[in-house]
């Protein structure tokens, strides 16, 4: 849901609407800008259950949760943050560090930090409450300087990366709840290993077993050689462990990937900006070789052809 769009507002009334926005929404801190005169933004806010994804596009803009502020205030929610666009820059607890457009950003909204960036850029994000992850926050911070020592750490950037993208349209699929889920699962697994918890390293990679594969079946869709063989691989278990987890969700792999795949070419095909121009172009880009095959399953999901949903 888009809860500030500044272009709707007289120059003079921005910098004020922007500053309750981002504290309402993720931490409260003094905003300053690049260029105050010239303050463009757009902010979007989505419940996924478990987590929830504040996205700000905006000019240039730093965000400081000073000391102060953060002695008087009780915020709860931990952070998994993508830069976009442009670099940006984060200081905390006495360090200081410039994160590339995609580098994955751990903060404690509870801590004092200076973030923000230069030119037009954003900060894409998933906010998920510390009690739900049920850490220690020593582990959180320690966490956040060694992240990109995980294993975990490029399957769940990735992962962040599409979510954030696609939040509305997560929303609106009705998988809002199993996303945000899947989302604080794999936050704190990522936490765990990047802290280097061995006792609970085990226990964290267990429970977030069914959250890591299918964020990472989500993350591969697209390739025609998404096979269980590949994903149990990339996922360190069995074929048949694989094949036992999706029985204990009540669900089929394979029909689980068509069913995605099916969903990611009716939003393609409905789109307003089409991306391809055919139909064939379609089950391509979304790992269906053959056409046949794809037409005669999107008729049976949807009651329609892809041909006759497009016209």
């Amino acid at each position: 849901m888009l809860v500030l769009d500044t272009h709707d507002l007289p120059a003079g009334e921005r910098a004020e609407a922007f500053q309750a926005t981002v504290s309402f929404n993720c931490s409260s801190s003094v905003a300053e800008f690049e260029d105050p005169g010239a303050i463009r933004a757009t902010m979007s806010v989505t419940d996924l259950g478990a987590a929830k994804v504040f996205n700000i596009d905006a000019t240039g803009t730093t965000l400081n949760r000073t000391p102060r502020i953060a002695r008087g205030s009780t915020e709860t929610s931990v952070v998994l943050a993508l830069p976009m666009r442009t670099d940006n820059h984060m200081a905390w607890a006495r360090e200081e560090r410039l994160f590339g457009p995609r580098d994955l950003i751990l903060v404690d909204l509870s801590v004092p930090y200076v973030y923000g960036w230069k030119g037009t850029g954003a900060s894409y994000a998933v906010h998920v409450d510390v009690d739900h992850l049920g850490l220690p926050r020593d582990m959180i911070h320690a966490a956040a300087r060694e992240l990109r020592g995980s294993p975990l750490y490029d399957l769940v950037r990735d992962h962040v990366a599409r979510v954030t993208a696609q939040a509305e349209t997560i929303a609106a699929s009705g998988a809002a709840q199993e996303v945000g889920a899947a989302s604080a699962e794999l936050m704190r697994a990522l936490v765990v290993s990047a802290a280097g918890d061995g006792a609970r390293l085990r226990d964290a990679m267990h429970s977030s077993l069914q959250a890591r594969v299918q964020a990472y079946v989500r993350d591969n869709l697209r390739d025609p050689d998404l096979t269980p063989a590949r994903i149990a691989a990339a996922n360190a278990v069995s074929v048949r462990a694989l094949y036992k987890l999706y029985e204990a969700m009540g669900q089929s792999l394979e029909q689980s990937i068509i069913e995605q795949r099916l969903q990611g070419a009716r939003a393609d095909l409905v789109s307003s900006r089409r991306r391809y121009t055919s139909i064939a172009a379609v089950a391509r880009a979304w790992g269906f070789t053959n056409p046949s095959f794809f037409t005669s399953k999107f008729r049976a999901a949807y009651g329609v052809t892809p041909r006759q949903l497009r016209a």
